[in-house]
C-alpha cells in the first residue's frame, strides 16, 4: 500500500489529533512498580500482585525490598525503604503523585477509588 505524502501542515494537524508534540508521543503510565533505596525498580501489574513478590523473592539483595529491617534480633518497621509508583512507557518511575497528573493529562483515568485526589492506584488504570 502507498501512502500520500504529507505535507508539513497535514503532518503538524495529526500529530496534535495523536497527542504528539515535538515527534515524541504522549507521556503515558504503563505499570505498577516498586523502587528500593537503592534506586532498583521492579513493576508488575498491581502493587505487590504475585509477579512483583516473586521478583522480589528472586532478587540477589532481598533485604532492600523489605520494608521491615532485622536490628539486633528485633525487626523494626521502616516504610520509606521501598516507594509505590508506576513506570512510564520509556520506563522511568514515577512517583504516585506524579504519575496522577500524567494519567490524568493521557486521559487513562477510567474510575475513581478512594484517596485517588492526591495519588494514583492502579484500580484508577484498569
Amino acid at each position: 500500500m502507498v501512502f500520500p505524502r504529507m505535507g508539513k501542515k497535514e503532518y503538524e494537524s495529526s500529530c496534535v489529533m495523536s497527542n504528539i508534540v515535538d515527534n515524541k508521543p504522549q507521556r503515558r503510565v504503563v505499570c505498577a512498580a516498586i523502587r528500593n533505596c537503592k534506586g532498583d525498580i521492579i513493576c508488575g501489574a498491581r502493587h505487590y500482585d504475585d509477579i512483583m513478590r516473586a521478583q522480589v523473592r528472586a532478587s540477589k539483595n532481598k533485604r532492600y525490598w523489605k520494608g521491615y529491617l532485622k536490628v539486633f534480633g528485633k525487626y523494626i518497621y521502616r516504610y520509606k525503604r521501598v516507594e509505590q509508583g508506576f513506570i512510564d512507557q520509556w520506563g522511568v518511575y514515577m512517583s504516585r503523585e506524579e504519575a496522577l497528573e500524567v494519567a490524568k493529562a493521557a486521559g487513562q483515568m477510567l474510575r475513581r477509588c478512594g484517596g485517588d485526589r492526591r495519588e494514583l492506584f492502579s484500580e484508577n488504570l484498569y
